[in-house]
């Protein structure tokens, strides 16, 4: 145990374990919701109450853990919001119906009893309770500003091997999987409004529906601008004297390589047959594959990303409390994992 922390206890191990519980159940019923894999899931009232769940029991495991001394209002207040949620989404807007008809009224009856059960003990031990005053007393870490990506192969190395480098991608991961979903259906828009040229699937419901899809590809690409194309826009303008109009011409044409040379690379390993998409009646394409509109697009797209938007978020987590960073981790994985189990899993 690390110096400085007192032990939980059981009162507050159980209380861990009812947020574990919550995690365990939110990952089933996403994983069956669906179990033919079609793409009908709907978002309402119950969706948002199933997130909100998984990102905050992830969140309180964590500071419970971690002994935050903030643990105690954050579970109360969130373990009081989602059974509120729960009352207004079974009694008022009968989500639960087809379950409880399924279960019969007892053991519907009796599931509902035991959750609310459950969530009262948590919120009355951690109000009344002696030990959670006495445990959970951690202040939340003060650090200086860290050190952002750099160019710079010595310091990278180092920052490499920490964990602060890899939560931080992991969260522009997250984040950029769904901007990077809704950046999609902005584009189709404009399709649609004639600025683009192009087709795209008004039926795709993956696409249209489903708006909290996570968008893999998109936050994979931008794990790559916080890997390589960001330290090597701070190198290119360092070479360049710290000029900026010369590095950024360079660094876009850097930027349409990698984004042409990605697109096709994925075109002819995955859209052999034109499936997912097919650019043979654009102008100025390649195997239908990739084609100059598109290209430009995604270079311009990922130009701005390393000049503009990843410097601001980078700037943005460093000059938050570590463990307020934490936090925004352990949250966002929650309800990442939510969506992925939702979404990819097939049982």
């Amino acid at each position: 145990m690390i110096e400085g922390r007192k032990p939980l206890g059981v009162g507050l191990r159980c209380v861990q374990a009812y947020y574990l519980l919550i995690l365990a159940v939110g990952f089933g019923y996403a994983a069956l919701l669906n179990p033919k894999g079609s793409l009908d899931h709907v978002y309402d009232f119950s969706m948002l109450r199933a997130i909100v769940q998984m990102a905050t029991s992830a969140q309180a495991v964590w500071m419970l853990q971690r002994r935050m001394v903030g643990a105690r209002y954050f579970c109360m207040v969130t373990t009081a919001i989602c059974m509120v949620f729960s009352i207004i989404d079974i009694f008022f807007l009968h989500a639960n119906a087809p379950v409880f008809a399924a279960m019969g009224p007892y053991a519907s009856t009796a599931l509902v009893v035991v959750e609310y059960v459950l969530a009262i003990a948590v919120i009355a031990y951690l109000a009344f309770a002696k030990k959670p005053r006495e445990v959970l007393c951690m202040e939340y870490k003060h650090e200086a500003p860290r050190e952002g990506n750099s160019w710079d192969i010595k310091r990278f190395r180092f920052r490499i091997r920490t964990w602060e480098f890899w939560r931080d991608l992991i969260i522009y991961f997250i984040v950029f999987s769904f901007l990077g979903h809704w950046a999609e259906m902005l584009f189709c828009r404009l399709i649609v409004a004639g600025v683009f040229m192009g087709g795209y699937d008004p039926t795709n419901a993956m696409l249209w529906d489903q708006w909290l899809f996570p968008f893999s590809a998109e936050g994979t690409a931008l794990a790559m601008v916080a890997l390589f194309l960001f330290p090597l826009k701070h190198l290119i303008q360092y070479r360049m004297g710290g000029r900026v109009l010369p590095a950024l011409t360079i660094s876009f044409f850097v930027n349409a390589f990698v984004c042409t040379s990605i697109d096709f690379l994925t075109g002819i390993t995955c859209n052999q047959n034109y499936e997912l998409w097919d650019y043979r009646d654009m102008p100025f394409n390649f195997m239908g594959q990739i084609c100059l509109q598109n290209s430009l697009v995604y270079s311009i797209a990922a130009t701005l990303i390393v000049w503009v938007v990843y410097p601001l978020m980078d700037r943005g987590l460093r000059m938050m409390k570590e463990s307020w960073v934490d936090a925004l981790f352990f949250g966002l994985v929650g309800f990442y994992a939510f969506e992925a189990a939702l979404h990819f899993i097939v049982i």
